[in-house]
């Protein structure tokens, strides 16, 4: 107790006088944590910019040349669609031998 009391006083210059705060300052900074870098986690998912509020969707409208998770998305799987459709599909070509063929009365 005292050794934790005598941590946070030295970081962030807090003496608590009971145990009921100590732990509940314990529990709220690593939580705080956890549920800030969460939200980190998600605005890079999302493509969020903190220093740009307009919206991709309008600024995509606008600007043609400005690409967003969902064009990039889009152009992709165009791409791997042409990329498939010109490639020589394997197994339409397959050519057993004979002895891997059944014979007349095999069944």
């Amino acid at each position: 107790m005292v050794i934790a009391n005598r941590f946070w006083s030295q970081i962030f210059g807090v003496a608590f006088s009971n145990k009921r705060w100590l732990h509940f300052f314990m529990l709220f900074v690593p939580v705080t944590g956890l549920w800030m870098s969460a939200l980190g986690v998600v605005g890079l998912a999302l493509n969020l910019r903190a220093f740009d509020f307009v919206s991709q969707e309008i600024r995509a409208a606008e600007d043609p040349e400005f690409e967003t998770f969902y064009t990039k998305n889009i152009l992709l799987n165009e791409g791997i669609r042409a990329w498939m459709a010109a490639q020589d599909q394997p197994h339409e070509n397959l050519i057993f031998p004979e002895e891997v063929l059944p014979r007349e009365n095999a069944l």
